[in-house]
């Protein structure tokens, strides 16, 4: 099996005033993005749709599942590693505001204890996925959280966090039948 990583595209900042969780939308470079996933993807049957329940992830779905008549099939394991906060600022928007803030905010991340429970929610819906469609090219659209839980399991890393993953970027697995595990490429994004 081929299982692709999609990173969600640009989304817009949000704050929500009513105590629900930020769950914002792309932006319109964000919507550029999704269509060149789906053109990049495109050079090769795909089987299979996945998204995270956050409704960047589903936008960013959306242009790829169009292009080869699939539907998105939700998976809540696939859901970003952060609580859900009433604000979302896409971090990219603090590292160009703000470096030192930025760097602050990434370390403390990297030492959040609830990242293994992420790594084992993660890893167990895409196993589940790699059983049940062994032979397929499967994509599944989520957060740079995920892919880094994922690849760092691959990889045998200590860390959970260790890759810095760019909007609309593609990280590449391969999962043999007996479960073999390897990565392919991580964090392309010639596509864009």
């Amino acid at each position: 099996m081929e299982l692709i990583l999609i990173r969600h595209a640009q989304p817009l900042a949000q704050k929500t005033n009513d105590g629900t969780p930020a769950n914002p939308q792309l932006s319109a470079a964000g919507i550029e993005q999704s269509r060149s996933v789906a053109r990049w993807l495109e050079r090769k049957p795909l089987h299979r749709v996945i998204s995270s329940p956050a409704l960047r992830a589903m936008q960013t779905a959306q242009a790829t599942a169009s292009l080869f008549g699939l539907d998105i099939e939700v998976d809540e394991r696939l859901r970003d590693a952060n609580p859900q906060p009433t604000r979302y600022v896409p971090l990219e928007d603090v590292r160009l505001r703000d470096p030192e803030a930025y760097r602050e905010r990434v370390k403390a991340y990297r030492h959040r204890p609830e990242l293994a429970a992420v790594s084992d929610r993660v890893n167990q819906a895409l196993n589940e996925w790699a059983a049940r469609h062994a032979g397929e090219r499967v994509v599944a659209f989520c957060h740079g959280s995920i892919v880094n839980v994922f690849a760092a399991r691959i990889l045998g890393l200590m860390e959970n966090v260790f890759l810095d993953a760019d909007y609309a970027s593609g990280h590449r697995f391969m999962i043999s039948r007996t479960g073999i595990r390897s990565v392919k490429s991580l964090n392309e994004t010639g596509y864009l």
